[in-house]
């Protein structure tokens, strides 16, 4: 008896553990279509420490669940403007915008015109704006 109290015991503390690393938090990236919506959420969860994304393509909200011992926010930032999407705090290189399909060039004004969206990109303006 004094065995399996003592097992529960650690599983109890050792998920605490785990709880406690691990924090959700709400991320602004840009991006027009379903497109980035499957970009954006099998590259980022496939890093070691995410737990969980969703992006909003009406909002530009993703949802993640992660573990702060595993990866840090900045490197999440980094990381989604590695792939081509600007973040709040992070923008995307032109090397890696350019790599996007035609389609999902978010700072595009005709791009987001034409996927009928009315809004400028997160960081300055739309280039081609009418």
């Amino acid at each position: 008896m004094t065995k399996f109290f003592l097992f529960q015991l650690i599983v109890f503390f050792i998920s605490i553990n785990s709880f406690a690393q691990t924090k959700s938090t709400k991320i602004i990236v840009d991006g027009v279509c379903m497109m980035c919506e499957e970009r954006i959420e099998k590259n980022i969860i496939g890093l070691k420490g995410i737990k969980l994304a969703n992006w909003n393509l009406e909002n530009r909200i993703l949802k993640l669940v992660y573990n702060e011992k595993k990866i840090s926010l900045d490197e999440i930032h980094k990381f989604l403007a590695s792939i081509g999407h600007d973040t709040n705090k992070e923008i995307a290189s032109n090397q890696a915008y350019n790599l996007l399909d035609p389609c999902c060039q978010y700072r595009d004004f005709q791009v987001v015109k034409d996927h009928g969206l009315d809004r400028k990109p997160i960081h300055g303006s739309n280039k081609k704006e009418q």
